[in-house]
């Protein structure tokens, strides 16, 4: 053998030799670490007690439910929180809940007297609620919404996931509120029955209507249950309504006779879901003044814009008169025009009040007040007329106009 062929023997042998020692270390780690995971309680606790392992299960239930009823109300992140925190203590602890045994009123816990937030009687209800809404969608989630009825070679709606038909849904009611739509979607099938019966879509749609007044949905039992039984102004549509009076006409030469003219005339209320009214009086046809209150920046002769607010089944609002531009004034009658309306200033309150004609809800308002109040810029002076007389006006009834909602800008959120 070659002495220089020596070194490379040697190397090779020690690397051998190193090898064999890091598979050795590997092994008795992986046999440690095994005897470590067996050696662990049922709960994750080295060494603890049946007690304290009841103890943990308590308190990741509560935080699981807590979890369970915050991702109910449409508030995930914070629902994320809590179930991260409730699998830390116990890492099956979606297994170890008994939904079942939580119909029935039970007595507070001690373990659940260390979270303070949680409110047992609030979160059974709340649960409850959640078992219905899973019970609705158990279909939908597990299954298809639905199936085609004959054979077909392009694609179904039934390939759709749960959460797209979901955002589609939101498209259908909109930001204008077009729950007639989402109630004639679920008359199609069992599928879209029970996706039109999404409590998140519900919830978003009446927040949207009262804000931060609108409460909870217990009392009710249920967000869809609330926005139907609990007063609230239509958005789809217009309230019209149909005046007339006779006015009496000059005499004829021979005074023999002396017509008289019946003059007929409407008013529209057009509500936004904004905040948004808009009051328009017109001679015209209600065919052609509907289109123009479609969107709320419109300006026509003769149209009041304000706001409203809604407290209860009443509504009151605040108006002034649009400004339009007359192009066949000339200009300095138009100049002159101007300055003359800058010398006083005009506003409209009106205050209404919501009820039912016959099987709609809320498609009639009847007029409470009605007055315009007048300030006169030289001088201050503020003047108020009634325009509302003891015989009253008559009361506006809701149309649903469909062009108002046959397309959608942007979804309900």
């Amino acid at each position: 053998m070659d002495d220089s062929s020596i070194p490379s023997l040697l190397s090779s042998d020690v690397q051998g030799n190193s090898n064999l020692d890091l598979e050795d270390e590997l092994s008795s780690f992986r046999s440690q670490w095994q005897q470590e995971i067996k050696s662990r309680s049922p709960r994750g606790q080295p060494g603890a007690t049946d007690s304290q392992n009841d103890y943990v299960l308590e308190q990741a239930k509560v935080l699981f439910l807590k979890g369970s009823q915050l991702e109910q109300s449409g508030r995930l992140y914070e629902a994320v929180e809590f179930y991260k925190r409730a699998t830390q203590l116990v890492p099956d602890i979606e297994f170890q809940v008994d939904f079942t045994s939580l119909h029935g009123p039970r007595e507070r816990q001690e373990s659940e007297s260390s979270i303070g937030s949680v409110d047992n009687e609030e979160l059974e209800d709340k649960l409850m609620e959640h078992l219905q809404s899973l019970q609705l969608s158990e279909d939908v989630n597990s299954r298809k919404s639905c199936h085609p009825e004959y054979d077909q070679r392009t694609t179904h709606i039934s390939v759709l996931p749960v959460e797209l038909l979901n955002y589609i849904l939101r498209w259908v009611v909109s930001v204008d509120l077009d729950m007639k739509s989402l109630e004639n979607f679920s008359e199609v099938c069992r599928g879209f029955y029970l996706a039109a019966r999404d409590e998140g879509i519900w919830r978003s749609a009446c927040q949207k209507v009262w804000g931060s007044n609108t409460g909870k949905c217990k009392k009710f039992g249920g967000w869809r249950n609330m926005y139907i039984q609990r007063p609230h102004l239509l958005y789809n549509g217009c309230y019209i309504s149909k005046l007339s009076y006779v006015r009496p006409g000059e005499k004829s030469l021979d005074n023999f006779y002396r017509p008289f003219h019946v003059v007929e005339y409407y008013r529209y209320v057009r509500f936004f879901p904004d905040g948004a009214v808009t009051i328009m009086t017109s001679p015209e046809d209600p065919t052609s003044v509907l289109p123009k209150l479609k969107h709320k920046y419109t300006k026509d002769t003769g149209m009041l814009t304000g706001v409203f607010k809604q407290i209860g089944d009443r509504m009151t609002a605040v108006l002034k008169r649009v400004k339009t531009k007359d192009q066949t004034i000339p200009y300095y009658k138009k100049h002159q025009r101007q300055r003359n309306n800058n010398d006083m200033e005009m506003t409209y309150y009106v205050e209404l009040e919501l009820s039912n004609v016959g099987k709609k809800s809320f498609a009639k308002l009847q007029w409470i007040d009605y007055s315009v109040t007048t300030k006169y810029m030289m001088t201050g002076q503020e003047n108020t007329c009634q325009l509302l007389d003891n015989k009253g006006y008559p009361d506006l009834i809701f149309s649903r106009v469909r062009s108002y909602t046959s397309s959608s800008e942007i979804p309900l959120l």
